[in-house]
């Protein structure tokens, strides 16, 4: 049997979780490796966990399923780290790599005290500075291959050239995200792989025979009727918007056209934003007649 590695890649709906997959699955193809890339996702919505798998091997690829200990860890939202139901860092051995998309730095994974072998790199700036919008797959793509040394620099700019415009993506912009990973790929240190994780035993293999799921992982987290208002979304965020009330003319559109309903009106008829249920989806600063909310970066908020 060939040895198969894992990548596990954890991010939020809209930020490009399925295709940073597919990036760094084409580039291990460019190499000469088999590979099989694969999302899960359930009810999909923009700020929702993501998870996409990557396997690669020199030979055929007999697992199907569920990464469950990966040879890198790919986080590209360091909010996940705050739902334990997602699962992050499950199966994080001492020899895997855990990428994270953080501006925290190694202070973060200190405090976390992940077991891996741990790089951290602001990808989210990279991509508003060279994108202008927070889509994250081809500069995580880059430091993924960057940092666990999987193939060269060339393979990973024609893979992020062949995966865009299967996805239709204008040339210009695809430019800008080979832009995005090269910039991502020379940020960050070549670490390597570990020692292979053993993700299936082997007497695992067979087709009949895969590992079911645990019900946290393969089933949606809701567990009873109307509990949406306990659950805070506070972490969706990359931008909040901030009303400047001196401007506000009480028009109510943001309160009347917040998805959410995240806005609520003072006793004077002012609106403020509920940031525990705000998953700054920013239509309230695009619709703002006189321009009196401002998107903040949530890092700066």
């Amino acid at each position: 049997m060939p040895t198969v590695r894992h990548i596990r890649f954890h991010g939020r709906g809209g930020e490009g979780v399925k295709l940073a997959s597919r990036i760094a699955s084409r580039a291990l193809f460019l190499a000469g490796f088999t590979v099989q890339d694969s999302p899960v996702y359930g009810a999909e919505r923009r700020g929702a966990p993501v998870v996409a798998f990557v396997r690669f091997a020199h030979g055929p690829i007999l697992e199907r399923g569920y990464i469950t200990s990966p040879d890198v860890l790919v986080v590209m939202d360091d909010s996940l780290f705050a739902l334990p139901e997602a699962g992050v860092l499950e199966g994080i051995g001492p020899t895997a790599l855990v990428l994270v998309n953080t501006t925290h730095g190694s202070a973060f994974a200190e405090r976390l005290r992940i077991a891996g072998r741990v790089v951290t790199c602001d990808v989210s700036t990279i991509a508003l500075a060279v994108l202008g919008e927070h889509f994250l797959s081809s500069p995580i793509a880059g430091a993924t291959v960057k940092a666990a040394g999987l193939t060269s620099r060339d393979r990973l700019l024609g893979a992020v050239r062949v995966e865009l415009a299967e996805v239709g993506l204008a040339p210009e912009l695809a430019e800008k995200n080979v832009a995005a990973a090269l910039q991502a790929f020379n940020q960050v240190p070549e670490v390597g792989l570990g020692a292979a994780c053993q993700d299936m035993p082997p007497a695992s293999m067979s087709r009949f025979n895969f590992p079911r799921l645990p019900g946290r992982l393969a089933a949606p987290s809701i567990s009873v009727a109307a509990n949406s208002a306990l659950h805070t979304t506070a972490g969706w965020r990359v931008y909040r918007p901030v009303i400047e009330l001196a401007r506000c003319t009480r028009c109510f559109l943001c309160f009347a056209l917040c998805p959410e309903g995240a806005i609520g009106l003072d006793t004077e008829s002012y609106p403020h934003v509920d940031y525990d249920h705000c998953k700054g989806c920013l239509v309230c600063v695009a619709e703002c007649p006189p321009k009196a909310i401002a998107e903040v970066r949530e890092d700066a908020a």
